[in-house]
């Protein structure tokens, strides 16, 4: 990455008429030790405005021009994909963008750290860049004390940089989710879990993922044994991992934590803690940690879509709502919408049974197979029973473990996009096709399936109540048969007759 190094009057004004605003003689010498024995980049005009309009001495000069031209001292290129190229060709010294106007507003997404020199004072000014404290994806890592040059001009130095954002677990949906944190200007680094070797070196490659098959932005890669350096100077974390791999992430990922660091989880599932109740997976990772913050984030968003930057809404969660509002202003985009609530148990809740109940409307589909061949039509009116009941069931469990009413409409929504496709959906088939558990899941063998285990374990839980409360599992009759059948206790058989009660 590349830093640039500038200062900046009132309105973030830097110039007129080609030359400086101001000359101060401290800022000027803190220039020259920065960038000496470095590379910097600038356009034609500021070369000119160099003394003797040469290039920098004890450093090496890059500029960009878009004619063919020799300038002695200097590597001239023609356009902004080739200044990139070049900068990121020099390995062995910083490179800093030092102007002009439009060129520091050109590479700005290429650079992670900014020096500034704020000159707290209004000039007459016709060239600015970007202002910094306007983007969010830059925060102050250092401000100094206000010092004054010698004619009493007020200024002092600011070091930005650019927000780093690690993704621990290299699945399909953390994955798509780097693209909007790209997209608003982070700098993304994806750490592979020990199982995901081979998705980062292809990654390395060409940024082409194998399992989401999407090219995915320019982000940094690393193994599971660059951990510790993807976390470094990092306060803002994605737990990418699947339900089964979250007492790793607790016991290997955790630890590694600075204090003050926030958790976006996008892991669904609840642990069931064996007296008929759940633990919901932010809940869970509090355990693990002092002084860091869990989210967790769940709503209608497939991983091939959101890659592909079709619109959807999705709910942050956290107890913290400041955590939540933080990881909204990473992530929204025009395409990907966040709302943010502090109903955690509701939205985990909700979330993690669409999965369970995705599989359960997903069978009607092999039910129609079974009745009328692989090649019918798919039969909706009996989807949309099996998707009234599980609306039904969904609300009331919500309710029982005592989530709020607006995650019923993040469950539902979210229970809507999953049953049109993906792990769980080919499942569902087959189970209504009439295989028994078993036998389907040996046909998906190596497939992850977070709707088998949170199907297990709500049924777990319910079985608990039910030993004070015999009408529990009335009001529960279709995920209780999904028990069943994955339990392989029976095939499936819709009870259909129980749904009225």
């Amino acid at each position: 990455m590349l830093k640039m190094i500038v200062a900046v009057a009132d309105g973030w004004a830097i110039g007129y008429k080609g030359d400086l605003l101001a000359r101060i003689s401290t800022d000027l010498k803190r220039f020259k030790e920065l960038t000496t024995g470095n590379a910097v980049i600038m356009g034609y005009k500021t070369l000119l405005s160099l003394p003797g309009g040469k290039p920098l001495k004890n450093r090496e000069n890059i500029v960009l021009y878009p004619d063919d031209i020799e300038i002695e001292g200097a590597r001239v290129v023609h356009s902004l994909e080739e200044a990139v190229s070049v900068c990121y060709d020099i390995q062995d010294k910083d490179v800093f963008v030092i102007g002009g106007g439009s060129v520091y507003n050109q590479l700005l997404p290429f650079c992670d750290t900014a020096y500034i020199t704020k000159i707290d004072k209004h000039f007459e000014a016709d060239t600015f860049i970007y202002d910094l404290d306007k983007r969010n994806e830059w925060y102050i890592d250092e401000e100094s004390e206000q010092y004054f040059d010698t004619d009493g001009t007020p200024y002092r130095y600011v070091t930005y940089k650019r927000r780093v954002i690690t993704y621990i677990g290299a699945g399909m949906m953390a994955t798509a989710l780097t693209v909007p944190a790209s997209d608003n200007g982070l700098i993304v680094r994806l750490v592979g879990t020990p199982l995901d070797d081979g998705i980062i070196d292809g990654l390395r490659t060409d940024n082409y993922h194998k399992n989401l098959k999407r090219r995915i932005p320019r982000a940094e890669y690393y193994k599971y044994s660059e951990t510790d350096k993807a976390l470094d100077g990092v306060y803002d974390v994605v737990c990418g991992v699947s339900s089964f791999g979250v007492q790793w992430f607790a016991d290997e990922v955790i630890p590694r934590l600075k204090p003050g660091t926030r958790v976006l989880s996008v892991t669904k599932g609840l642990l069931d803690n064996g007296d008929g109740t759940f633990t919901d997976y932010p809940s869970f990772f509090e355990k693990h940690a002092d002084n860091v913050k869990f989210a967790a984030v769940g709503g209608a968003c497939t991983s091939y879509e959101l890659a592909d930057r079709n619109r959807c809404a999705v709910t942050i969660c956290c107890r913290d709502i400041s955590a939540a509002e933080h990881f909204k202003s990473l992530l929204q985009t025009d395409y990907y919408n966040v709302k943010t609530t502090d109903d955690v148990t509701g939205v985990e809740v909700a979330v993690a049974l669409k999965n369970a109940y995705a599989l359960a409307v997903s069978s009607a589909i092999g039910l129609a197979h079974k009745r009328d061949g692989a090649d019918c039509a798919e039969h909706y009116n009996t989807e949309a029973a099996l998707f009234e009941q599980s609306l039904k069931e969904m609300k009331s469990l919500i309710g029982l473990f005592g989530g709020g009413e607006e995650a019923f409409y993040v469950g539902a929504g979210d229970l809507y996009v999953t049953i049109f496709g993906g792990r769980t959906r080919k499942l569902g088939v087959l189970l209504g096709e009439g295989y028994t558990a078993d036998e389907a899941l040996e046909k998906l063998s190596g497939v992850t399936l977070e709707s088998v285990v949170i199907i297990k374990r709500t049924c777990s839980v319910l079985q608990k109540l039910a030993e004070a409360d015999s009408g529990i599992n009335g009001r529960y009759p279709l995920i209780l048969h999904m028990g069943k059948v994955l339990s392989n206790e029976s095939k499936l058989d819709i009870p259909w007759d129980k749904f009225a009660r």
